[in-house]
């Protein structure tokens, strides 16, 4: 609107100047008439002074009037353009600060369900540290066994089986029992007693048999891993056992020879 208020201002002033140069024009036209008349009337004298000259009117009101509208026009562009900078810096603002804001909460949300997940780590590490103290004391101690048992009344006769790996006999019987019965153990005090191979011929027979697994362990000799051919288990010098922990353990091996 102020663009076209200038141009008409413009367009005013350019009309102003042309209807002024074709009045002028029209009173010298008047005039020259009027001379021709005075001419051919007789013994006039006649003198009218030429009319001036119509001048063009100085432009300088219109460019002025142009030039503020252009300045005015500049202006409010610039306040315009300014106005939504401001705008704009504001909304983004607004954006970043409330980013910020769900990232301090995020963050905040975050380390406060990691100290409750280390909270409810301790208290399983506690549970668990108590659970395994209260089993380990509740936990029931094997009986100490008596390495003594009540000497009896006299000379007690056992037999016994083939002895394990740690020198125990695996079993032990009041009575002879054809296929378990190795050797036969004599005390006096229950505690002490010395043994010897059985003198039966099913037992040699047996114990010849595999006589690495069922001699070994409890006699000594020479190269009695080797039985093949013989038939008789003859034993020179009875071996010593004694009772530990509810069972017979070797503590000295017989010697014996095969016939």
């Amino acid at each position: 609107m102020l663009l076209g208020a200038v141009v008409v201002a413009a367009q005013d002033d350019t009309l102003t100047w042309q209807n002024d140069t074709m009045l002028a024009a029209d009173t010298t036209v008047q005039v020259q008439e009027m001379n021709g008349v005075a001419a051919t009337a007789p013994d006039t004298p006649a003198s009218v002074a030429p009319a001036p000259m119509a001048e063009r009117p100085s432009t300088g009101l219109g460019w002025l009037v142009l030039a503020t509208g252009l300045a005015t026009l500049l202006a409010v562009g610039g306040g315009v353009l300014a106005f939504l900078t401001r705008r704009e810096l504001a909304d983004l603002q607004e954006t970043y600060n409330q980013a910020l804001e769900q990232t301090n909460e995020n963050v905040s949300r975050l380390a406060e369900q990691h100290v409750q997940e280390m909270a409810a780590m301790q208290q399983q590490v506690t549970r668990l540290t108590a659970a395994v103290r209260s089993l380990t004391d509740a936990k029931p101690r094997p009986a100490r066994q008596r390495s003594e048992s009540p000497a009896p009344a006299g000379p007690q006769t056992l037999y016994l089986a083939k002895p394990d790996d740690g020198g125990a006999f695996s079993r032990v019987s009041a009575q002879f029992e054809l296929g378990n019965s190795l050797f036969v153990l004599t005390t006096t005090d229950g505690v002490h007693g010395s043994f010897a191979v059985i003198d039966n011929a099913d037992v040699h027979r047996f114990a010849l048999m595999m006589p690495t697994e069922n001699l070994t362990r409890a006699c000594a000799g020479d190269a009695i891993q080797r039985a093949a051919g013989m038939t008789r288990i003859v034993t020179d010098q009875p071996g010593e056992a004694v009772m530990d922990n509810g069972a017979w353990r070797v503590t000295r091996k017989a010697t014996i020879h095969y016939e």
